[in-house]
């Protein structure tokens, strides 16, 4: 029977199970400068149909206009009767 070998990412090797050595290399890439830098809320540009409703009186639903859009409401219970299954009496 043949071993397989278990292969690790290239940015980290094991010692043991409970101990990780990470490449150093990455983790130079990341200074605490970037890392606390945070984009301004104003910056940040959402479709507004993408935006929850401003006033949930109707239930407090979270879903965006357009996930609202996109949710099949329509049952068709109109046709229900149409497909009644003849009975064998």
């Amino acid at each position: 029977m043949m071993e397989s070998k278990q292969i690790y990412p290239y940015a980290y090797c094991t010692k043991m199970d409970s101990e990780v050595q990470r490449d150093g290399r990455i983790l130079d890439l990341i200074d605490d400068a970037w890392r606390e830098d945070k984009l301004p809320y104003e910056d940040v540009a959402i479709p507004l149909n993408e935006l929850p409703e401003p006033e949930q009186d109707n239930g407090g639903t979270t879903e965006s206009v357009k996930e609202q859009e996109m949710k099949w409401t329509d049952l068709a219970l109109q046709y229900l009767h149409e497909n009644v299954p003849p009975t064998g009496n």
